[in-house]
């Protein structure tokens, strides 16, 4: 049996009122094995696979590291494991409460590229020369969560944008190196996402989000496309049939209650919606899953 060491070290504020979360977990295995398991994830989340190889299922995009990589993961995300062998790993995770990528995440610009993109997850390959600064970043992490002092919440999210910087860094270098284009190029996509994600159970209408984005829809298409992604109309459909089979899956709701959550008045459409884009009826792929 495999050596395991697993530490996990929790921000405390003393504040019983606020209630914000920020957890780091580190995970030590003397041999290579499976070190996770399928989950819904409930708040943000920064798996960085320091020494390891996987392949991983967010939501439906599949993800693989080979070596070391750091991908991310939004509250609601589904994250299974296809195949992983892993020796060292560590995971951040952290609420609303504590770090908002919706406000804070605009000065960075991670709020809809690492954050908040269910449509493309992304995954950053580490080489080993880049270790040492995400190794930097977690052990002042560690170090101030065991010896909390002045500034405490403000020193760990500190450390946390650093982190989340670099990655970002690392993914401009990727694509610069791949001459891959994304939407992090493209300011009103990348606002476009966020809206869709914020507000795709309310708001069904390409009209409603480039209205809110001071665009016209045929010039959010035009951009869209030349990101490569789908018409603005399926970018929001798609998010609410995502939406429907994890909550098909995953809750005991009705598919009428479903529905209504969603934003449909009229279940019958929504199902008519979910075949269509699904091949598959939502009563069908309940049973199925």
């Amino acid at each position: 049996m495999a050596l395991t060491t697993v530490k996990k070290y929790l921000f405390e504020n003393g504040l019983k009122e606020v209630n914000s979360l920020f957890e780091l977990t580190s995970l030590r295995i003397d041999t290579y094995c499976v070190a996770t398991r399928d989950e819904v994830s409930n708040h943000y989340k920064v798996i960085w696979i320091e020494d390891g190889d996987g392949t991983y299922l967010v939501d439906t995009n599949e993800v693989s590291v080979k070596g070391s990589g750091v991908f991310f993961l939004s509250p609601g995300q589904v994250f299974c494991v296809k195949s992983e062998k892993v020796r060292a790993a560590y995971q951040i995770e952290f609420d609303k409460d504590f770090y908002c990528v919706e406000s804070h995440g605009k000065e960075i610009a991670c709020n809809g590229l690492l954050f908040n993109n269910v449509h493309r997850s992304s995954v950053i390959s580490v080489q080993p020369e880049e270790k040492e600064i995400f190794q930097t970043l977690i052990n002042q992490m560690i170090a101030e969560l065991e010896n909390k002092g002045r500034s405490h919440k403000e020193l760990l999210i500190s450390y946390l944008r650093m982190f989340l910087i670099h990655a970002l860094r690392l993914l401009e270098k990727e694509e610069a190196d791949t001459k891959t284009a994304t939407h992090q190029g493209n300011q009103q996509v990348q606002e476009f996402i966020a809206l869709v994600e914020k507000q795709f159970k309310t708001e069904h209408t390409v009209k409603g989000y480039a209205e809110q984005l001071f665009i016209s829809p045929k010039s959010l298409a035009k951009k869209l496309h030349a990101l490569g992604y789908p018409t603005p109309l399926q970018v929001i459909q798609n998010r609410i049939i995502l939406e429907a089979k994890r909550q098909l899956k995953f809750s005991n709701l009705s598919i009428k209650e479903i529905a209504f959550e969603l934003g449909f008045e009229d279940p019958a459409y929504f199902s008519r919606l979910f075949s269509k884009n699904s091949e598959i009826s939502p009563a069908a792929y309940r049973k199925a899953n």
